[in-house]
């Protein structure tokens, strides 16, 4: 019995040691709650800039019918009817209505934005109706591409059209028939050195006294400036034409104003002598004279012109005086040697 007992003791001592091990081992678990914060409001999306202006290149790759806005500088004033081509660094493009005044208001170097649909008329790519247009600036300078008459084709295509070229080493101008073109003639073509397709085309609106209207083109090698243009009612890639807008787009000896032979005195006084010159092209007018070689006195006319006259006074009478003249414009200035003239006696 007392082993029994003493069995059964130790029995019950190891159970409640393992249960006691169990409850002091069990892993106790915590849970946490995270509150989480609310979400920020989401910030305004920034309105998208608007689309600026576009370039003549790609204006000049979209369809007719289109409507778009665009930026240049204007090339030509009313001596080619109601249109004004513009260009910038890449292309040009012409812009054309019968009755927008702000339109017809442009001259050249004016710097302006152009809103209007595009067109395609005989073959030309124009904006037209222009819907708006307005003057940013003036005095605009717009660079021209040069080549020389050998290479004429090199410009007269459609990367070229609408923009202003100059053709360098032309020797005539002709009429479509072969003869040299002598008092040019409105709304007719002409050609440059007599060659087939090299079509010069006189705008009618160009009179005046600088306009190319009853003009008689140089005898001698010129250069010619003018906007390239296009007239293909086939709408073939042809027809592509030059337009010169005034005389001064003839441009003899660079545009330098080369003096025309001697000075010579048209009036004289005991006290005055009254000088003329003459230049190809028009510049200002500068006489130095003295009763010397040295000269030392100076009169001056900024206006530029082609006729030269001034009239030198306070001078001594019976006197002789050493006279020098010359003529200056962006392209250079022109001198002439001095040479002498006598004041009357009496």
């Amino acid at each position: 019995m007392k082993k029994m007992t003493f069995l059964a003791l130790f029995l019950s001592s190891a159970l409640m040691t393992a249960q006691a091990q169990t409850r002091t081992t069990k892993r106790t678990t915590t849970t946490t709650t995270t509150t989480k914060a609310p979400a920020a409001p989401a910030a305004p999306a920034t309105p998208a800039a608007p689309a600026g202006p576009a370039t003549l290149a790609s204006v000049r790759t979209a369809e007719p019918g289109s409507t778009v806005t665009v930026r240049g500088v204007v090339v030509n004033g009313p001596e080619l009817g109601n249109i004004r081509y513009i260009q910038d660094k890449e292309a040009g493009l012409p812009l054309f209505s019968n009755t927008l005044d702000a339109l017809k208001n442009l001259m050249p170097g004016d710097s302006v934005e152009a809103t209007g649909t595009l067109k395609n008329y005989n073959s030309l790519l124009e904006m037209d109706p222009v819907q708006s247009v307005k003057k940013l600036a003036s005095g605009r300078k717009f660079a021209m591409t040069t080549v020389s008459a050998a290479e004429l084709t090199k410009v007269l295509d459609e990367t070229h059209e609408g923009r202003l070229v100059k053709i360098t080493d032309v020797e005539r101008l002709t009429t479509t028939g072969g003869q040299t073109a002598t008092a040019l003639v409105g709304n007719v073509n002409y050609l440059i050195n007599g060659q087939a397709g090299a079509i010069v085309r006189i705008s009618a609106p160009s009179t005046g006294p600088n306009g190319l209207v009853g003009f008689t083109p140089p005898s001698g090698k010129f250069d010619l400036v003018g906007v390239v243009g296009q007239h293909s009612p086939a709408g073939t890639p042809t027809g592509y034409q030059l337009l010169p807008r005034l005389s001064t787009d003839f441009v003899v000896a660079g545009g330098l104003p080369v003096i025309k032979g001697e000075p010579v005195p048209v009036a004289v006084t005991k006290n005055s002598i009254t000088v003329d010159f003459a230049t190809v092209n028009p510049g200002t007018t500068k006489i130095e004279y003295g009763a010397t070689p040295a000269l030392g006195g100076v009169v001056e006319d900024k206006t530029p012109v082609t006729q030269h006259q001034m009239t030198l006074n306070d001078l001594q009478a019976g006197t002789t005086y050493y006279i020098r003249v010359s003529s200056g414009n962006s392209q250079g200035i022109s001198t002439q040697p001095a040479v002498p003239m006598i004041t009357r006696k009496k």
